[in-house]
């Protein structure tokens, strides 16, 4: 299934947002950050994923449905005893609903897209240490 540009566009141009105890702070695709690889280094991984529930292949749902999908991806992180962290994606214009996401710790490309298939998302962000982090794609 190919990605409409305008969407990828917009993928490319949220603001993934860590909760990172108190602080509030955005990651980027594209940009590598120092503050990046700080988090990495202090959850013991050298990847992350960065992963939602909500609007599955971009469908707006309601929020009741999307809380119910969000806790069901917690669950699965809770089962398979992966560490992340919340956050949420924001739209810097505003016209979309921020969605609540996941980072997960020391997961593998392979695992951050089935997750990502599992929840039928289009996208996934994922982080290396010393890299950009960048959207990867569970289909074709």
């Amino acid at each position: 299934m190919a990605i409409a540009a305008e969407l990828l566009a917009a993928y490319a141009a949220t603001d993934f947002v860590v909760f990172d105890g108190a602080e509030r702070w955005a990651l980027h695709v594209g940009v590598a950050s120092p503050r990046v690889d700080a988090l990495l280094e202090r959850h013991g991984a050298d990847s992350a994923t960065v992963v939602t529930a909500f609007n599955p292949r971009s469908r707006v749902l309601s929020p009741d449905a999307n809380a119910a999908r969000h806790r069901a991806l917690v669950e699965l992180l809770e089962e398979r005893k992966l560490p992340f962290l919340l956050g949420e994606g924001r739209d810097p214009s505003g016209q979309w609903t921020p969605e609540t996401e996941c980072i997960v710790f020391g997961i593998s490309l392979a695992e951050g897209l089935e997750i990502a298939r599992r929840f039928d998302q289009n996208a996934i962000v994922f982080i290396e240490r010393g890299k950009a982090p960048r959207l990867e794609f569970p289909e074709g």
